[in-house]
């Protein structure tokens, strides 16, 4: 079984946003229509203000085709690989994307939603570590509502958690998306040191190939952060609820260990 990165963000007077979509790297399944949007539907989400994407990898946007189709989106916002890279990733749904604003992430943009605000932290406009993934271009963004803050990292290696941790960028926050679901490519230790998270989410696939999240990674955050860690193959869906003040999580467990 595979895995994905999808992230719904609901604002206190009802704007919505993604990061991440989610996708399938098996077959024909729609990922966005059959997964993204019952879930947008029973959050009461009839439309989204914008998808942001961290990269053009399909297990993070390959779900955008089939909200597309079904929910009206404001606008995708992508990395830097260009947009062919992406309507590669969508595949049959390029035609249902190309009607839709596709607009570039631009390092240092924020935005703000009754109160939440949104950064883009890091968009790499080019290939700086001289790797071949496709993971070079995560973009890392962070959204904040009151004293708590949530760190989207997408697949963000450890040589650009190296950049951002060289240049000083704050990164403390509350909530940490573990990068590239618990894989050792990941999760530096002085990244994690610098982010600090309370709680740490991996997003994982129930007995994927890759063997993730890494046993490596799963000790790196016991011993860098105080935080808890709670994984999508464990505990399911995890949801976090906010007052700017106090924060609740909800999440199950799903499979024993």
């Amino acid at each position: 079984m595979g895995q994905g990165d999808a992230a719904l963000i609901i604002t206190p007077h009802g704007h919505a946003f993604m990061v991440d979509t989610g996708g399938t790297r098996q077959g024909t399944y729609d990922i966005g229509a059959r997964v993204d949007v019952p879930y947008l539907l029973h959050y009461g989400v009839r439309k989204l203000d914008f998808i942001m994407l961290t990269h053009a990898h399909d297990d993070h946007a390959g779900g955008v085709g089939g909200i597309l189709g079904k929910i009206p989106v404001g606008a995708v916002m992508i990395g830097h690989e260009g947009q062919g890279a992406y309507l590669k990733t969508f595949g049959e749904a390029n035609q249902t994307v190309k009607t839709e604003p596709m607009v570039t992430l631009k390092e240092g943009t924020e935005m703000t939603f009754d109160g939440v605000r949104i950064q883009v932290l890091y968009a790499p406009e080019e290939n700086k570590t001289g790797g071949s993934t496709g993971n070079e271009f995560s973009n890392l963004i962070r959204v904040s509502y009151g004293n708590h803050s949530f760190l989207f990292t997408g697949d963000l290696s450890i040589e650009h958690e190296s950049i951002l941790c060289s240049r000083g960028t704050a990164l403390e926050s509350t909530v940490l998306k573990v990068g590239h679901h618990g894989s050792s490519t990941s999760s530096s230790e002085n990244f994690l040191k610098a982010v600090k998270p309370q709680w740490s989410i991996i997003s994982v696939g129930y007995g994927n190939s890759f063997g993730h999240p890494k046993k490596e990674i799963l000790d790196r955050l016991e011993s860098c952060t105080d935080g808890k860690v709670l994984r999508t193959d464990e505990n399911g869906a995890v949801v976090f609820y906010s007052n700017g003040e106090k924060l609740r999580v909800d999440a199950q467990i799903v499979y024993d260990k």
